[in-house]
């Protein structure tokens, strides 16, 4: 006949003290599940949380501690947070979730976050006063004296490679290759001939080229856009 084996009764004992006492859980930890709205974007990126998927298999959740990563803290079951940087960084965000049994148990996802593109550099060129159309007594014999203006009102530094004006009939001048305008500089042309700068430039044509009563001045960029329209009528 074979034996009976006893458990010894301070044995039993420690078990119990130990599950009473949350040491020996019979349940198991409470289970981490978090979704992110997104896991990546351009800063400033807001990304919000959302925890309702983790529980606890023998009891409830308590507390949802949130480290986003970056330094910046938060608590909840749905929070929010907004990620800004000035180079790609990946941030690991880590939830601890506590029960009603004082147990934790924790998760970790990443969220990367790329710099904002850098806005866009303002280009503007266009006509400015004067515009002067009729020249001092004879046009034909002073072509020099009749000129208008451009300026560069933008942000930035343009090329006028390519660009062009024309008049009403289609009379058209083209900027020479590598003609640049820096910010603010304001160019004039001439309809007659003379020696190009930086802020003069010579149409070099043989004969008057606006109307004195009235005209259409047309700026095109390099690919025929039209980017100003300056119009005159003479009192």
């Amino acid at each position: 006949m074979a034996s009976k084996r006893f458990v010894p009764i301070v044995t039993v004992l420690c078990v119990l003290v130990a599950i009473a006492t949350g040491c020996i859980r019979p349940g198991g930890l409470p289970i981490v599940v978090f979704v992110l709205s997104t896991a990546e974007g351009e800063s400033p990126l807001v990304v919000t949380f959302d925890a309702s998927g983790s529980h606890d298999p023998d009891g409830a959740l308590i507390r949802f501690d949130w480290d986003f990563g970056d330094g910046a803290t938060g608590t909840g079951l749905s929070p929010a947070h907004t990620y800004v940087v000035d180079e790609e960084t990946v941030f690991v965000v880590r939830l601890t979730i506590t029960d009603n049994d004082g147990h934790q148990a924790t998760g970790t996802q990443a969220v990367t976050v790329q710099p904002a593109p850098p806005a866009p550099v303002s280009a503007r060129v266009e006509f400015v006063w004067p515009f002067h159309y009729d020249a001092l007594g004879d046009d034909a014999a002073n072509l020099n004296d009749e000129y208008f203006a451009l300026q560069n009102t933008g942000m930035q530094e343009v090329d006028l490679s390519g660009w062009s004006v024309e008049n009403e009939r289609g009379v058209r001048f083209q900027f020479p290759n590598g003609f640049r305008l820096a910010v603010g500089a304001t160019v004039f042309i001439h309809s007659g001939a003379g020696d190009d700068t930086a802020a003069i430039l010579h149409w070099g044509s043989i004969a008057p080229i606006w109307n004195d009563q009235y005209d259409i001045a047309v700026l095109r960029d390099a690919t025929g856009l039209i980017v100003d329209v300056y119009a005159y009528v003479s009192c």
